[in-house]
């Protein structure tokens, strides 16, 4: 059975020096059919064709790889899924995120600002709130997940 770490290492070979980066890979052992999805994207965002281009690729170098039946998802990370890379942060700078943090406090805001190991979230104002709260400041090490928050305004 082909672990996690070799299917990283040949995504890896196959997006190598391009725009694309991993976000996340997720491998379910069953007993008649291994399950493997993989979540790719862009700076800009990645569209179908390209998903299905690295499907293909990926899907060739497997079967080299795998004797068992398995099922090969490649997509991208959708709208819902939580943001887990620093560059994900820099790609929705303005977007409203809600985070938690690992203590449980949860912070909505606007996302203003993303660094390499920090970002900047703008918290809402609450309705009785005569002021603007204060930016707050956290590291990527001190949070459990931050979604964007879709709004249909």
């Amino acid at each position: 059975m082909i672990t996690a770490e070799q299917i990283t290492g040949i995504i890896d070979g196959i997006i190598a020096d391009s725009k694309f980066y991993l976000v996340d890979l997720k491998v379910s052992t069953s007993k008649i059919k291994q399950k493997i999805t993989v979540l790719v994207d862009t700076d800009e965002g990645i569209l179908i064709d390209e998903c299905s281009t690295i499907s293909r690729q990926l899907g060739e170098l497997l079967d080299e790889e795998i004797d068992n039946a398995y099922t090969l998802e490649v997509s991208s990370p959708g709208i819902d899924h939580p943001l887990k890379l620093s560059r994900q942060f820099v790609k929705n700078i303005g977007r409203t995120l809600k985070v938690i943090q690992k203590d449980g406090t949860e912070v909505k805001g606007e996302l203003v600002n993303a660094s390499e190991n920090v970002f900047t979230i703008q918290p809402d104002k609450k309705k009785k709130e005569k002021t603007k709260p204060e930016p707050v400041e956290l590291g990527y090490d001190e949070i459990k997940e931050a979604v964007v928050q879709v709004s249909f305004k």
